[in-house]
């Protein structure tokens, strides 16, 4: 039982060590090195799907997609001998409203699975009309993993083989 006067600081401890086991993957599996670096509206990626980059000129080739709108300075602060850059993309969308963020990670065997948390305008909310790409940029330390599984984009998870 909780003493009455803890009520008011153990909801947010609770809440904060819930939303942390749901990010870096519980007890599913490994749990990997994963971080948001930077979020957009206007990626120029047509996905939905996913792009890697684990070298410098990988890196130049999609930052150099036209019409991205992305916060290239903290991007480009990642170091790629430690950490490999994964852009996850909704795709091209009719409206602002549009966003895509992690909200899980694991590993498990080969494969490191990533859960998105997608977000869309509410019905009947005034937003401008205009074509986005909303996409989100992780970091993800170099770990043994050759798969990639991103899942709440697509009715089905996008796999992605990297490596051999």
């Amino acid at each position: 039982m909780i003493p009455r006067f803890a009520h008011g600081f153990a909801l947010p401890i609770i809440a904060a060590l819930l939303t942390a086991c749901s990010v870096t993957g519980g007890a599913e599996g490994v749990e990997p090195s994963v971080r948001q670096v930077t979020q957009s509206a206007h990626c120029g990626l047509t996905g939905p799907g996913v792009a890697l980059a684990s070298s410098s000129a990988e890196l130049e080739a999609l930052l150099d997609v036209g019409g991205q709108n992305m916060s290239t300075g903290v991007i480009r602060q990642v170091n790629l001998d430690n950490e490999s850059l994964v852009i996850v993309t909704l795709g091209q969308k009719p409206t602002a409203g549009y966003g895509v963020g992690l909200s899980s990670a694991s590993k498990t065997g080969q494969t490191l699975k990533l859960g998105m948390d997608v977000t869309e305008p509410a019905p009947g909310m005034m937003v401008a009309q205009m074509i986005t790409s909303p996409c989100v940029v992780l970091a993800v330390a170099e770990q043994d993993w050759q798969r990639l599984e991103i899942s709440g984009l697509t009715e089905k998870p996008i796999v992605k083989v990297v490596g051999n």
